[in-house]
């Protein structure tokens, strides 16, 4: 319309503009259609009555102010009044100003009423809403309704289920959830469902075991909660004591009140110890009151099952076992209070009826029967670091746990200082089961006896050997000659140094080296000149010698050379290991004075010392003074320490070291990772040089394993600062890969076998390398 009006006014065709309007007359929902000019003069309307007149006047909706916005802007207004439901518009109108009419009108207003068209949107909208929400409501209930069948009733019967476990129900309930977790979570209930099943029957066959265990092995079991006092007795625990299971009541003062006056502190502080965490385990032999007046011996043991939430234990459960048969040799009373003996050797003829009873069973039954000689062979170190009193308590111990774990199934005895006897019968009568069965009783024994004692807050640990004897009484041996050949077992057992239970066999019987012939001619050997010293050289990588191992060698005048894994171990059993070391010393200090004497740069010299000589009060300052008699540099004598030093007196042994390294003595520790010490017992210690144990190196060109913990053990050595020597290497092969595993110090026939004093001598005045050391034909 605008464009007719402008191109009209551009023709003076004024009747063209009136019959546009009277056109938009005939639309019954235009409600005002006029031209106006600036004044607001109605030109042009859709009804003749509005001409010529103020459109402020007579059309309601009409506004200047915006009439007089678009003729400025030259842009239509398009507005909706919702209150007059209509649409209002205006639209300038552009011509030329040389046309005179043209500036008589310049915009076109409209307003069209929309509210037959508001009415039918509404019912539409209306039609649309009523339509979403139907929909949405379907939508909805069938969302609770997949929800309900998915998630809520898999979860009400995982619910009803899960209460079942609870209460102890069987249920037949399956839960099976469209959602995957719910699935799972049904699936988990299930398998703990079954594991409370499995646990309550392995708990029921736990306690039928358990109640058998009580009643087969005679022992008495307690258990303590020490949060609230409560102390269970069991049946078997009041008829130790003489009483029946309604005579005495389950307290705490019960046992303590039948404690013996002397030795109601030392059990009372080991249980406390034990408590606080001072002792790994709980072990006590004591005397309780029996309802006959007399008292009994037992062996006490207990555990801790369960701890606060802070760590602080609330509940032990233990036992107690009668050993007052197997003490019975004591020679304590209640009356004395002093320990004047362990226990008396076991009668010589006891033993022989012992043996032939054993034997005529043996051959009654068809069963092979064993005898076993236990050496407790530190016992003497023990013993001496301990002093009398002490170490009758630790054998008291021993004795007591042999008997506690042994003695319902095998006679007991006690054979001197050191020894015990173990018999054992139905062994079944098959020679080679009865020597398995034989040697895992060995093991046994030696596990029972390896497992720590505390004596007077100390911990102590025990090395044993065995040699054992398998016989089924048809040879009907005389008891002396079954003695002989398990003592020989055990003397094979002392030299090894990996096999600590040794089985006799025919080929022992012709052996010359039993430990009481060796120690009788031990003693003989220094005054007639039988020992001697060799020499073998600790060489680093490139070949230059680092230090010098002492070996001492014995040649008996009738059976010859005689190992050191032989004669070493019985000198240790004796005092003949302080007089042998102590020449040694004196030896290599002369032979140090005469390599300066020559202007020879004299390398250290390491001795082996024994365990028991190191712990010597007196060892340390005898060393000392023997090294400044002699006048000798203390950095050219080193000592080479086994790790069973720290077995005994650990914060002794440390300290003894330390001063010994304070007066510039070398001290090397030998067996490195053998297992004999804890490493923390190290911390503080500087060993000059560590030596590996063989076993390391054993397997190390045919084992990558093998070859992985020898490297592991070569880091940590690093990481403490020791240097490392590599020995008893006896193959080329085993070198080389040493080598490439970064290994600094090495020992073995493969570089050089031990020498003599001139062949040592002339060693350090020339110049070998590694590589050729082996080969050097000394004279």
């Amino acid at each position: 319309m605008t464009h007719i009006v402008e191109s009209a006014l551009a023709i003076q065709d004024i009747t063209r503009i009136e019959q546009e309007v009277s056109l938009t007359s005939t639309d019954s929902n235009m409600m005002v259609y006029i031209i106006l000019d600036a004044s607001s003069q109605i030109r042009f309307a859709n009804h003749v009555i509005w001409r010529e007149s103020n459109a402020n006047n007579v059309i309601d909706g009409y506004s200047n102010q915006t009439h007089q916005e678009v003729v400025s802007s030259k842009k239509p207004t398009i507005r909706t009044n919702l209150d007059r439901r209509s649409i209002q518009a205006y639209y300038p109108i552009n011509t030329s100003d040389k046309y005179s009419y043209s500036n008589a009108v310049d915009v076109i207003y409209i307003e069209y009423n929309i509210s037959s068209l508001m009415a039918e949107a509404s019912e539409r909208l209306q039609k649309r809403f009523i339509l979403i929400w139907s929909m949405g409501g379907l939508i909805v209930v069938l969302f609770c309704l997949g929800l309900h069948l998915v998630l809520i009733r898999p979860m009400k019967m995982l619910a009803r289920r899960t209460q079942n476990v609870i209460d102890g129900k069987s249920t037949n309930i399956k839960v099976n959830g469209l959602v995957d977790e719910v699935h799972r979570l049904g699936h988990s209930v299930f398998l703990v469902e079954n594991l409370l099943v499995e646990s309550n029957q392995r708990l029921y066959d736990a306690e039928q075991r358990w109640l058998y265990s009580i009643n087969a092995d005679f022992k008495g079991i307690w258990d303590w909660n020490s949060q609230n006092g409560e102390l269970f007795l069991s049946d078997n625990w009041k008829d130790i004591l003489g009483y029946k299971a309604d005579e005495l009541i389950d307290s705490y003062d019960t046992w303590e009140s039948r404690l013996h006056a002397d030795d109601k502190k030392g059990v009372l502080s080991a249980l406390n110890n034990y408590l606080k965490g001072r002792t790994q385990h709980y072990e006590c032999v004591y005397r309780m009151l029996h309802k006959s007046s007399n008292y009994v011996w037992v062996l006490d043991r207990g555990q801790i099952i369960q701890w606060d939430e802070f760590g602080h234990p609330i509940r032990l459960i233990g036992s107690i076992y009668d050993v007052s048969s197997e003490l019975k040799h004591q020679r304590i009373t209640v009356e004395r209070q002093s320990h004047v003996g362990v226990s008396d050797i076991i009668d010589r003829n006891e033993l022989a009826n012992e043996l032939f009873d054993l034997q005529a069973y043996a051959r009654k039954t068809n069963q092979y029967c064993t005898m076993m000689l236990i050496n407790l062979s530190n016992i003497k170190l023990v013993n001496e670091s301990l002093g009398e009193q002490l170490s009758d308590r630790l054998m008291m111990q021993i004795s007591a746990r042999l008997a506690g774990s042994f003695s319902s199934s095998c006679v007991l005895s006690r054979l001197g200082e050191d020894e015990f006897f173990i018999a054992a019968k139905d062994l079944g009568n098959n020679l080679e089961h009865a020597n398995k069965r034989a040697l895992a009783l060995a093991s046994e024994v030696r596990q029972v006896v390896g497992r720590s004692f505390s004596v007077s807050g100390q911990d102590l640990s025990v090395f044993t050997q065995i040699g054992m004897v398998v016989f089924d009484g048809n040879e009907s041996l005389e008891p002396s000659q079954l003695l002989e050949r398990a003592d020989k077992a055990l003397g094979k057992a002392i030299e090894s140094k990996v096999n600590s239970c040794v089985l006799h066999s025919l080929q022992l019987d012709g052996s010359h080296n039993e430990p009481q012939k060796l120690q009788r001619d031990l003693k003989l050997a220094l005054k007639n000149q039988q020992i001697s010293l060799v020499y073998q050289p600790v060489v680093d990588i490139d070949g230059n010698t680092e230090s010098v191992e002492v070996l001492m060698r014995w040649y008996h005048p009738k059976f010859g050379f005689i190992s050191p894994k032989q004669f070493i171990p019985v000198a240790e059993l004796s005092n003949s290991i302080f007089e042998l070391e102590l020449w040694m010393l004196d030896q290599i200090c002369i032979f140090i004075k005469s390599l300066q004497q020559s202007n020879l740069d004299c390398p250290c010299f390491s001795l082996n010392i024994s365990s028991r000589h190191f712990h010597q009060d007196i060892f340390t300052q005898q060393l000392l003074d023997k090294i400044k008699h002699r006048g000798i540099a203390p950095d050219l004598i080193q000592l080479e320490l086994s790790e069973d030093i720290f077995s005994i007196n650990p914060i002794t042994a440390k300290n003894k070291i330390l001063k010994l390294r304070r007066a510039g003595i070398r001290v090397a520790l030998d067996d490195f990772g053998s297992g004999l010490c804890p490493l923390h017992r190290l911390n503080g210690i500087h060993f000059s040089q560590v030596k590996f144990s063989a076993s390391y190196i054993k397997d190390i060109t045919i084992s990558e394993e093998s070859r992985n913990v020898f490297t592991s053990l070569i880091q940590l050595t690093k990481q403490l600062n020791y240097p490392v020597v590599v020995k008893q290497i006896e193959e080329r092969q085993q070198l080389t890969i040493l080598s490439e595993l970064n290994s600094n110090l090495f020992q073995g026939f493969v570089i050089s076998r031990p020498l003599s004093q001139q062949d040592i001598k002339q060693l350090l005045e020339s110049d070998i390398s590694l590589s050729v050391v082996w080969k050097v034909p000394f004279s």
